[in-house]
């Protein structure tokens, strides 16, 4: 298996203060992979520089044998690389499905734009039955499925997730997790990023632990789910009732 994404020695930070110290990781056609970290780690760091909002101080990246260092933000998004935000940034004055249609602005994606929407209302039925209303007024839940079907909407080949689970009820993370796991069925590929182990750990394939902007592990889900430092870290802080949160 190819990979799709490539990063190695990755540098990026804010003004004078360095964030990302040399990040390697890389991601596989149709694989999920997942970038755990707690708070201030470099996570949504990676996610800005890899959407080309923020730049790179050092190191490269390479998408499907392409040097993205000089892709602007649209030009990746054309290129298949497509982020959901932290904190799902839907647009609160427009519809369900004028927020669905912002998703699909590029020319790779207004040919599947139909096809499209055919697939994200099959996979939250919740925004086919409100596609008239006003996404400021629905709950946070509702905006996480509409943040990730707007993604889905640019009919993406990377799809990047920055903290899906944030902010949700237990009951909400197993929906978006349960599809997330339908969306890589279908063979795009995933670079998630998560606090909440157990749940990206039960999606991807393989995984990354992120510590003052280094990488610290790395390996299959299943060792780092037993691994010393990610149970210390992560899953042994985790409320017992949220640990098992979209694990199946």
């Amino acid at each position: 298996m190819s990979a799709l994404l490539s990063i190695a020695g990755l540098k990026a930070g804010y003004d004078d203060a360095a964030v990302l110290n040399g990040v390697s990781l890389d991601v596989d056609e149709s694989e999920v992979v997942c970038l755990l970290g707690a708070n201030g780690a470099g996570k949504t760091t990676t996610m800005a520089v890899l959407s080309g909002l923020i730049s790179s101080t050092g190191g490269t990246i390479t998408y499907d044998g392409r040097d993205l260092g000089q892709l602007r933000p649209h030009q990746r998004v054309e290129a298949g690389i497509v982020l959901a935000p932290e904190g799902r940034k839907v647009f609160p004055d427009l519809t369900v499905e004028e927020n669905l249609l912002l998703g699909s602005f590029t020319h790779r994606a207004r040919s599947m734009r139909a096809q499209k929407f055919s697939e994200v209302y099959g996979l939250f039925p919740i925004l086919a039955e409100r596609r008239g209303q006003y996404a400021g007024l629905m709950s946070g839940g509702e905006q996480q499925m509409l943040a990730l079907g707007r993604a889905l909407m640019a009919n993406p080949r990377l799809l990047l997730l920055d903290e899906p689970s944030l902010g949700l009820a237990p009951k909400i993370v197993l929906t978006v997790f349960d599809a997330i796991r339908r969306i890589a069925q279908s063979k795009i590929s995933i670079l998630l990023v998560e606090q909440n182990a157990y749940a990206a750990l039960s999606v991807a394939s393989r995984g990354y632990v992120l510590r003052g902007g280094v990488i610290t592990s790395h390996g299959s889900a299943n060792r780092l789910r037993n691994s010393a430092e990610v149970q210390q870290a992560f899953i042994g802080r985790v409320h017992h009732t949220d640990a098992n949160v979209a694990v199946r």
